[in-house]
């Protein structure tokens, strides 16, 4: 075993295959940023724990104040039903993509927030519902959308009869502790036909490239722009190739991916930094290494494979 393998703890195993021994990637203030050597994911440990990350999203919701200045504006977004709010543009545009797929139907949005994603679906003919376990979030997607929207946890969650056409999670993947269980629960919710529509970081960025340069050219101590990426919040890092695998292994098989960039106009930023962005995002749909992945999924016929003898993912 490695010198770096044995400063990581025994729970440090990949939360996807299983694997121990990650390779260290990166060290930042509080966190360490790991390569699974079995499925290849990155991923964050140690994770805080769950009253912390309950404490921080109520903190988002409300305020926006959280570790990373830039995203004081980023929740307020969500709040806004309005033609010009990048947030909602954003929606119609991942609204197109399913319904080119499905027509509208019954739709869940696991991770519903504020609800203005259900709001604007709601529009165009879905009937909606959502789940999240943030209640001051969920306050405002009953008192200023009237939607029917549960509190807890999707994992404690049982649909309807009938399933489900389209289940959606935004942004939801990457603070899972569970991430097969959870895509293994939308799966078992659809309705025949039924699709999972997910977005989440792209590990494989540009932000990634840049940040890791200037990490390693300093001898790891330039660790500020690795931090505006590996947030405490995100557990999990996926590329298109490991969101692919941690789908199949969900009984999941990838129809739609596609690469996208944040709109800069939902952050908090200065002149300097809106020029880095604007440049290092210029240069990322060059190289195809924008920071934001799209999916759509359907089940696989006969389920998940059966999973790999034991061992067989760890080195």
């Amino acid at each position: 075993m490695s010198a770096a393998a044995r400063e990581l703890d025994a729970d440090a195993r990949c939360p996807v295959c299983g694997a121990r021994e990650p390779a260290l990637r990166y060290r930042i203030t509080r966190f360490r940023i790991l390569d699974c050597r079995g499925c290849g994911l990155v991923y964050l440990w140690p994770r805080p724990s769950e009253a912390e990350i309950d404490a921080l999203f109520s903190q988002l919701y409300t305020s926006g104040e959280g570790s990373v200045p830039e995203l004081k504006e980023y929740y307020g977004f969500c709040y806004r039903d309005e033609p010009d709010n990048p947030l909602v543009q954003l929606y119609e545009r991942w609204l197109d993509a399913i319904e080119r797929l499905h027509r509208p139907g019954r739709i869940l949005d696991v991770g519903c927030g504020t609800g203005l994603f259900l709001a604007v679906a709601r529009r165009r003919g879905w009937q909606p519902f959502g789940i999240d376990a943030c209640r001051e979030a969920l306050a405002h997607a009953r008192a200023a959308f009237d939607l029917p929207v549960w509190e807890g946890e999707f994992a404690d969650f049982v649909a309807e009869d009938g399933g489900f056409d389209v289940i959606t999670g935004w942004d939801v993947i990457e603070h899972a502790r569970e991430p097969l269980e959870l895509l293994e629960a939308m799966r078992s919710r659809l309705a025949p036909g039924g699709l999972v529509a997910l977005s989440t970081p792209n590990q494989r960025s540009i932000l990634d490239l840049v940040a890791g340069a200037l990490y390693r050219a300093s001898g790891g101590r330039f660790t500020w722009a690795l931090e505006k990426f590996y947030i405490e919040q995100h557990f999990l890092y996926y590329d298109p190739d490991t969101l692919a695998d941690s789908l199949r292994r969900a009984g999941l098989e990838l129809v739609e991916l596609r690469r996208e960039l944040t709109d800069l106009r939902r952050l908090t930023l200065g002149p300097g930094l809106a020029l880095v962005l604007r440049t290092l995002f210029a240069a990322s749909r060059v190289l195809g290494r924008e920071n934001r992945l799209f999916a759509i999924a359907r089940a696989l016929p006969g389920g998940p494979p059966p999973p790999a003898p034991a061992g067989a993912d760890s080195v």
